[in-house]
């Protein structure tokens, strides 16, 4: 008589999907990932859509500069996984992106609009303009 044994089920840690980032930014990235528990992880264009579909990224981290190659792209991969797209152009954009996504994430509550009304349509984050506000109070301290 054979015993009936349950299927595996395979989970994945909560991830953030890193496409295109200077080290830099992936090391600050790590840095405020580390205490949330959230993995991240590195990938690159031509695995970009298996990898996003494989380890279904709460955030999908983009460049700045590789995401205005083709917006629309990225769009729809973090769409298809059901990703928050986070858009970084330095060290500290991916800091601010990543902390604000991951406060709102972890409260298990829906996303309110982009900052910018520009953003509206496609639910990209930037935070360049949180950046700097942020950099203008540090500089004021």
């Amino acid at each position: 008589m054979a015993l009936d044994r349950p299927t595996p089920v395979t989970f994945h840690a909560p991830t953030v999907l890193a496409v295109g980032l200077p080290p830099d930014t992936l090391s600050r990235a790590g840095v405020v990932l580390e205490p949330s528990g959230v993995g991240l992880r590195v990938t690159n264009l031509l695995d970009l859509r298996s990898d996003s579909a494989r380890f279904r990224p709460l955030v999908l981290l983009v460049d700045a500069e590789l995401y205005d190659l083709d917006p629309e792209a990225f769009d729809m991969v973090a769409k298809d996984v059901g990703a928050k797209l986070g858009v970084a152009g330095s060290p500290r954009e991916a800091e601010v992106t990543l902390g604000q996504l991951l406060v709102v994430v972890t409260r298990k509550s829906a996303l309110p609009p982009p900052p910018s009304s520009a953003d509206a349509a496609t639910d990209k984050w930037d935070f360049s303009e949180v950046v700097a506000a942020v950099a203008a109070a540090e500089g004021r301290e």
